[in-house]
């Protein structure tokens, strides 16, 4: 039996959330097809291959674990593979287009359904959240953040590719603008990508959800819808919290993790800002090149697993591979985005809201080790095909 190309793009996007080794199987599946795809990915990849090459000798001349520099290397190459698939995907045809946004949109929404379901599940069977996480966790081998709310059975559920929601929050509110049918279907969609995003306690995902909620309002709608949402949105909050059981539950969630006395949060501030003094410090140790991927500093370890991996991701990338390899790799990525960005579309303005895109990327993994893996790459492509994602083509 054939199996058809797009089924090849929806089973790569969902092995994302599964953190699946097999998406390197279903991804090769699908370039070894064509010897345009093949042109391609090694046109995009090869730069980044040299780079990490290049950065693992050094790496391995200054003495760093070889297990922790290959798995770094893998890390930040798996982004680049993700986003070049899928940029090229794209390129390939318009179909392709269509199918990875309809995907990615179905994976989001399955992924929050799922988390509903365990929240469900815990206030039905009285088990607690907690404990569904970390038998997920265990069983499945997939990241989850544990985190409870005071007074509630709710906890934490947080995957690495929840970091990637708030960026396509922007493409589903401008599709909810464009869109002239199944508004109830979108409306939904959008209600449980805020309530999943709302699930993982995450004051930085709470933050972007709403900067880039208000921004593709304020850009992709006319004045008079402004109006009209900014209503209707005021309206719907106002009976939620104050009308309805979520209210309490709503407030409780906001409470935990901006209350000024709550020790989990001055805890886990109080280290952020103490791990950033430690990277900081060895960053100035060696600013141009930096120790060298894999490294990690014995007495400021985030994981016994991956102890190359911190809160501020950011800041031990440049601690990492100095001024110089850090520039160069950011170089590499935003070469990648704008070179796409400059043949998909003309105009003076066209790089400002990618712009605001990657600071928002770097920002984000200045407070959370998730700038590259599967969820990386996703933002990434994103970023490289901000117009042209979502058109008026696309039916829900």
């Amino acid at each position: 039996m054939k199996i058809g190309k797009s089924f090849l793009i929806n089973l790569s996007i969902y092995l994302m959330a599964l953190r699946s080794p097999l998406i390197i199987l279903s991804m090769c599946a699908y370039i070894f097809s064509s010897q345009i795809m093949i042109r391609r990915m090694v046109f995009k990849t090869f730069p980044f291959i040299v780079f990490l090459l290049l950065a693992t000798i050094y790496s391995i001349v200054q003495g760093n674990v070889e297990e922790y520099i290959l798995g770094q290397a893998r890390d930040i190459l798996l982004s680049v593979v993700v986003a070049s698939f899928l940029i090229c995907c794209c390129d390939l045809s318009n179909d392709n287009r269509v199918v990875i946004y309809k995907t990615i949109k179905k994976m989001f929404v399955i992924i929050a359904i799922i988390k509903i379901a365990i929240l469900v599940f815990s206030l039905l069977s009285g088990v607690p959240m907690g404990d569904i996480i970390t038998w997920i966790r265990d069983t499945w081998n997939i990241q989850m953040m544990s985190l409870g709310v005071q007074g509630t059975f709710i906890s934490r559920l947080q995957i690495p590719l929840d970091s990637a929601v708030p960026f396509f929050m922007y493409f589903i509110t401008r599709e909810i603008i464009h869109s002239q049918s199944n508004r109830f279907l979108l409306y939904s969609c959008f209600a449980l990508l805020i309530i999943s995003m709302l699930l993982t306690l995450s004051r930085t995902f709470w933050a972007e959800t709403v900067f880039f909620i208000a921004l593709a309002i304020i850009l992709e709608a006319k004045l008079w819808k402004v109006f009209k949402i900014c209503i209707l949105g005021t309206v719907v909050i106002f009976v939620l919290l104050t009308m309805t059981p979520l209210g309490e539950l709503i407030f409780k969630i906001i409470e935990t993790r901006f209350g000024g006395d709550n020790n989990p949060n001055m805890a886990s501030d109080a280290e952020r800002i103490w791990q950033n003094r430690v990277l900081l410090y060895e960053f100035w140790k060696k600013p141009i090149l930096g120790h060298g991927i894999g490294y990690f500093i014995p007495n400021a370890l985030r994981s016994e697993v991956t102890p190359y991996l911190y809160e501020s991701q950011s800041l031990s990338m440049l601690m990492a591979m100095g001024f110089i390899g850090a520039g160069v790799l950011l170089v590499l990525y935003m070469n990648l985005c704008f070179s796409s960005i400059h043949k998909d579309t003309s105009g003076k303005t066209k790089f400002i809201v990618p712009l605001i895109f990657t600071f928002f990327w770097i920002f984000s993994g200045s407070v959370n080790p998730l700038l590259f893996g599967a969820s990386g790459g996703l933002i990434i492509f994103f970023i490289a095909k901000f117009h042209v994602l979502y058109k008026k083509d696309i039916s829900h």
